[in-house]
């Protein structure tokens, strides 16, 4: 039988892990998952996608959660 998951891109003006694990759950999902990169450089010296000219970064990206912080809080 297939089994699926629930992906989420975690931040503060998210969902809180532990509320989407919960549910997840409940509805019958077989795992969580969260991005890997969590880290963003304090010093933009490579644009954002790697060109010259791209857009800011996306402010999602300044608030993603900690993968391991947010599936502790699972």
């Amino acid at each position: 039988m297939v089994e699926f998951g629930v992906s989420m891109f975690p931040t503060d003006k998210a969902i809180d892990p532990m509320s989407v694990a919960i549910e997840a759950e409940n509805r019958g999902f077989e795992s969580l998952w969260f991005p890997e990169h969590s880290h963003i450089p304090t010093s933009r010296a490579t644009p954002w996608g790697g060109r010259e000219g791209a857009p800011p970064l996306p402010e999602e990206y300044w608030r993603t959660h900690e993968q391991f912080v947010a599936l502790g809080m699972a």
